[in-house]
C-alpha cells in the first residue's frame, strides 16, 4: 500500500508525500519502523499523559531526501504523524499547534480544579470578606 504522508514546508505550506516509514511496515512496530527509518525521539511537548493533548518530535539522523522531523500529534488513545521538511518549518509548526497544546492543558486543569470544588472554595472565602 502506498501511504501519502503531510509535509509541512518553510513556505508554511502542506504537501503530501512519499511516507518515509513505509519500506520498514514489514517491522510491524511503530518505533521500530521509525528507527529503521532513520528518525530518533527527539523531544515531547509536553510530558507523557499530562494533558489530553501533546507534540512528539522525532528527528531524522540521516542526510537523506525525506523529511527532516516527524511530529505526532497524540492524545491517550490516538496519534497522527506528520512531518516538518526542515527546523524552520518544525518552528511554524509549533507556533502553530502549541497553542492547541496549551488550550487542552489549561481546560483539563480547569476541570480537575472544578472537580475538586476549589473554584467554588475560593469564591465562598472571598464572598465571606
Amino acid at each position: 500500500m502506498d501511504r501519502r504522508i503531510w509535509i509541512f514546508t518553510v513556505s508554511g505550506e502542506w504537501q503530501q508525500g512519499q511516507d518515509p516509514l513505509e519500506p520498514h511496515r514489514h517491522l510491524d512496530d511503530w518505533e521500530a519502523e521509525a528507527k529503521a527509518a532513520g528518525y530518533l525521539s527527539w523531544t515531547r511537548f509536553p510530558e507523557q499523559d499530562t494533558t489530553p493533548l501533546a507534540l512528539e518530535i522525532y528527528r531524522g539522523t540521516d542526510s537523506g531526501p525525506g523529511p527532516m522531523f516527524l511530529v505526532n500529534v497524540s492524545t491517550s488513545s490516538f496519534y497522527e504523524t506528520v512531518y516538518a521538511e526542515s527546523v524552520p518549518a518544525l518552528m511554524e509548526l509549533l507556533a502553530r499547534w502549541t497553542p492547541v497544546v496549551q488550550g487542552a492543558a489549561i481546560g483539563q486543569l480547569a476541570g480537575e480544579i472544578n472537580v475538586k470544588d476549589v473554584i467554588p472554595s475560593i469564591s465562598r472565602r472571598r464572598s465571606a470578606r
